[in-house]
């Protein structure tokens, strides 16, 4: 019996060893977070636009690939910011905010009710930075007057070969064994939060209570698993703030390939 398996194992090891010299991994990167504060007021108020943004810059022996990685994560930043994909944002995160103080300023004189400023905020983390993918976790948070601003992350996983965000179906084929996952964790998240005497359930907390939870395709990988988050007024009213979770590979067993996307 032995004899009969060493040679189909032989190759077995042979082909994993030719594919893996076919397909090598991209040079390794480094990201640093840099971070732009901005800050204006209106002449004689204490009405001011501010901005503050950490956003991520990405070098490496190869240029190129560095320069598309920085491309794909910072156009997320401007993304969550509502900004226009002017890159790099070293070069023009100055123009775009003297344009913000502009729009305030305009919006100031055109209004009686007038009473605070504006302000952009985003936060860039980098939750994975392994052979072949390059996951982040980009939180922006936007104020342009009214009764609140309005916060949103962006979760992404980079196929670093590519610059291409991978797609939930791509890491979960099945999604179908999916779903019972991802509605549990999504249900657990918001018993977690103080929601009074209301029971988290999918009737109170969906703003379409009679259809499914849909599969999100805000997600990314990190080491201990697929994170997921659902955005405020995504699936649930605003009150409820966002919806976020780790779905770790234990629980996930045969539907996610850890080693695929980690080694």
């Amino acid at each position: 019996m032995t004899n009969k398996l060493s040679l189909p194992l032989g190759l077995i090891c042979v082909g994993l060893f030719f594919h893996c010299q076919m397909n090598p991994a991209p040079a390794p990167v480094e990201v640093q977070l840099k971070t732009f504060q901005f800050k204006r007021c209106l002449d004689d108020t204490e009405i001011c636009a501010e901005m503050k943004v950490t956003y991520p810059e990405v070098s490496g022996s190869d240029a190129a690939l560095a320069r598309r990685l920085t491309d794909s994560l910072q156009a997320i930043v401007c993304s969550v910011l509502d900004l226009p994909f002017n890159l790099p944002l070293s070069q023009h995160l100055p123009a775009l905010a003297d344009s913000f103080y502009g729009q305030m300023d305009a919006d100031y004189r055109d209004s009686f009710l007038f009473s605070s400023g504006y302000s952009k905020e985003a936060d860039t983390k980098i939750v994975l930075n392994a052979p072949r993918y390059l996951s982040a976790n980009i939180f922006g948070y936007v104020f342009t007057g009214g009764a609140h601003g309005l916060g949103i992350t962006i979760l992404t996983t980079i196929n670093k070969a590519t610059g291409r965000a991978l797609s939930l179906t791509e890491v979960v084929a099945d999604t179908a064994s999916l779903r019972p996952l991802v509605e549990q964790a999504f249900l657990q998240a918001n018993k977690n939060k103080d929601l009074g005497e209301m029971e988290a359930t999918f009737e109170n907390l969906l703003l379409e209570p009679d259809m499914p939870l849909p599969l999100t395709d805000n997600f990314c990988i990190e080491a201990e698993g697929i994170r997921m988050v659902y955005n405020p007024y995504e699936v649930t009213a605003y009150v409820f703030g966002p919806t976020e979770f780790l779905l770790t590979w234990e629980a996930l067993g045969r539907l996610a390939d850890r080693d695929k996307w980690l080694k």
